[in-house]
């Protein structure tokens, strides 16, 4: 009985302490995968993205109905992250569907990683886990951009930073 109270309170400790943190990121699953130039690759997990910088916004966007409330990282920090002068992105979706995106065409606008819709997680079946979304109501010019459009890349699973 004294042994398991023992185990308990270690783990506990090690998880407290941050010790444990490799093996538990680990257990996440990869929702996305970050390469650049250079052969650098990062596999980040949800856990590891939501643990990032957020922004939030609530928009109408032209592939749902009704405004609903985004959240999620930044795009441009994320890459900043790996690349602080990087400019161009190649955004990638599961059914391999890519756009590349130039981050300074975006400079004035919050464009996110949205992992959240109305406070529930995006999901494959509701273009998640990760969709890439600017704030159309706030910026009705940016719905009517084919450009734009075509840049919102939803079940997004890879970004690779170009040079």
């Amino acid at each position: 009985m004294q042994r398991n109270i023992f185990t308990r309170w270690l783990v506990a400790t090690l998880l407290l302490s941050g010790l444990m943190a490799p093996w538990v990121q680990a257990a996440e699953s990869t929702i996305l995968t970050l390469t650049a130039p250079g052969g650098f690759s990062k596999e980040y997990g949800r856990i590891e993205l939501e643990s990032l910088p957020q922004a939030a916004f609530e928009t109408i966007t032209p592939w749902t109905k009704g405004k609903h409330g985004y959240r999620g990282p930044l795009l441009r920090e994320l890459i900043r992250q790996v690349r602080p002068d990087a400019d161009r992105v190649n955004v990638v979706a599961l059914n391999n569907y890519s756009h590349e995106v130039r981050l300074s065409d975006y400079d004035d606008y919050a464009l996110i990683l949205a992992m959240s819709e109305d406070g529930k997680a995006l999901t494959r079946r509701n273009k998640g886990p990760l969709w890439l979304l600017v704030p159309f109501s706030d910026h009705p010019k940016l719905s009517e951009d084919p450009n734009v459009q075509a840049s919102m890349v939803w079940q997004i699973v890879r970004l690779e930073v170009l040079d």
